[in-house]
């Protein structure tokens, strides 16, 4: 047999092992569509079935705003369930609460909570949260927009028991009639020069002063937080702290970015602004987890999952709910898109606790003896205390 006709018996074989091959990987893959969709009906008959969900959302939301989210998630599913929502609760005692009924085994208050990213991954932790199976094939069926960036929506370890829904972006809110963005520090340690005395309060909490050891020492850090306090600055929470720069008391704050947008829904004149230190800033992640336990396990899990959707951020972000929660792992909205702009444009450095594995354990540290004494040492440095 000459090489010609071995040449043409190959090619031959080729093209019939793909003609087999791709018929095979297409089933494959309608398979795969038709098992997503089996497990989506499934988990949504589980809900009908269940009737209702036990909800600890933002506190800023009301009766009526809870009743619209639920009409919206009714809708998209073809479901008639009840949401029932502690829109009063204080945040930190209800995940006490939490932890409390975790490690006693008691049966959870809530089917599904919110949580800032440090409190969903404390009560992951102490086993407290339900992973849900099978996640990324329901994700792709409920938002496909939401699944082309999972491992960002539940990332490295929690993957499959927390869900991103909303993010915090650290920021310095300004009174633009009072300075121009140019004036004001440029990085964090720049937030201790004297000229900068009596022009801005600092929060009670040291959520943003924890990311430092991200980036600087952590003995370095301590000295950098210490340089603010030392001007004396006011401690007072962010929302009152916003009210006080508006009337002219402070010419800019470090808070979260979204302020700007809840301000300009009230008034479009007011005088705020938007800027962001160059060292880093902090992106602070919003879970929601579906709690081990819970008495609604179908409908907490459809619904957290939903929560990631543009559908669900729509809702979230439009500030008719509530406050304005942007969610830029998804950069849908408009102020999560306005943001994500802002970023890129002045090229800021982000950080986050889920970047990678080291920057989780980073966080898991603070859980520790000697990271719980680091904290405890933060606390003093940013409020003035001894």
């Amino acid at each position: 047999m000459t090489q010609y006709s071995l040449d043409r018996i190959f090619v031959s074989l080729l093209v019939l092992l793909f003609l087999m091959l791709v018929p095979q990987g297409a089933m494959r893959q309608a398979r795969a569509q038709v098992s997503g969709k089996q497990l989506l009906q499934q988990l949504i008959e589980g809900a009908r079935k269940e009737g209702q969900i036990d909800w600890f959302p933002v506190p800023d939301l009301k009766t009526e705003d809870v009743r619209a989210v639920a009409q919206v998630f009714n809708k998209r599913f073809g479901l008639n369930i009840r949401l029932n929502a502690e829109v009063a609760g204080n945040i930190a005692a209800v995940f006490s609460k939490a932890l409390m009924e975790s490690k006693s085994g008691l049966s959870p208050t809530f089917d599904v909570m919110y949580g800032p990213d440090h409190r969903g991954v404390l009560l992951w932790q102490n086993g407290g949260v339900d992973r849900i199976d099978n996640w990324e094939a329901l994700l792709r069926e409920i938002s496909p927009e939401a699944y082309a960036v999972r491992d960002v929506v539940s990332p490295v370890d929690l993957a499959g028991y927390a869900f991103l829904w909303g993010t915090r972006v650290k920021a310095m809110n300004y009174n633009t009639r009072l300075i121009s963005e140019a004036d004001l520090p440029k990085t964090h340690v720049e937030l201790g020069d004297p000229k900068y005395k009596g022009m801005y309060p600092l929060p009670p909490f040291i959520t943003e002063a924890e990311y430092g050891p991200l980036i600087y020492p952590k003995d370095r850090w301590l000295e950098v937080v210490r340089s603010w306090s030392a001007l004396g600055p006011p401690i007072i929470a962010y929302r009152a702290s916003v009210t006080r720069m508006l009337l002219g008391e402070f010419k800019f704050m470090p808070s979260n970015a979204y302020y700007v947008w809840e301000v300009k829904a009230e008034d479009p004149k007011a005088p705020i602004g938007l800027g962001f230190f160059k060292d880093f800033t902090a992106i602070s992640y919003i879970f929601h987890v579906v709690r081990k336990g819970a008495k609604h396990p179908n409908a907490a899990k459809l619904f957290t999952l939903w929560a990631t959707s543009p559908e669900a951020n729509a809702i979230f972000e439009s500030g008719k709910f509530g406050g304005i929660t942007p969610n830029l792992a998804l950069g849908t909205g408009p102020v999560s898109s306005e943001i994500k702009k802002k970023l890129g444009e002045r090229g800021v450095k982000t950080v986050s606790w889920f970047d990678s594995k080291q920057t989780l354990q980073a966080l898991l540290w603070y859980d520790t003896t000697e990271g719980g004494q680091y904290a405890k040492e933060l606390s003093r440095a940013q409020t003035g205390r001894k």
